[in-house]
């Protein structure tokens, strides 16, 4: 297909609008996504700044569940105490004396 010189001159000229069409594209594209990093940044100031808040019902709801927590060790031991009372007595005998536990047989 061979270009005629009519379609020649009338191509010349749509070269310089087609050049600004593109150049108009290519800095949209780069006005955007400065508009999009500004967004961003706006964001994660916005986060960093901002404390988060917990409803007034949340902090009772912990409390009431480390209270059980603690009921609970502290039945546990009780059970504990019953049962090896005997050895705890010992225990603390053992722990009153100071020449005891304060030097160490080893054998090779």
């Amino acid at each position: 297909m061979t270009i005629r010189s009519i379609d020649m001159q009338v191509l010349v000229q749509k070269v310089g609008e087609v050049a600004k069409i593109q150049q108009t594209e290519k800095t949209d594209q780069q006005v955007k996504q400065q508009s999009f990093l500004e967004q961003i940044a706006q964001q994660t100031q916005m986060v960093s700044t901002t404390v988060n808040q917990t409803p007034a019902s949340q902090p009772g709801l912990i409390r009431d569940k480390q209270s059980g927590r603690n009921k609970k060790k502290l039945s546990n031991q009780k059970k504990r105490e019953g049962a090896s009372g005997v050895e705890d007595e010992e225990t603390l005998t053992w722990a009153d004396d100071p020449r005891k536990g304060s030097n160490l047989d080893i054998r090779a």
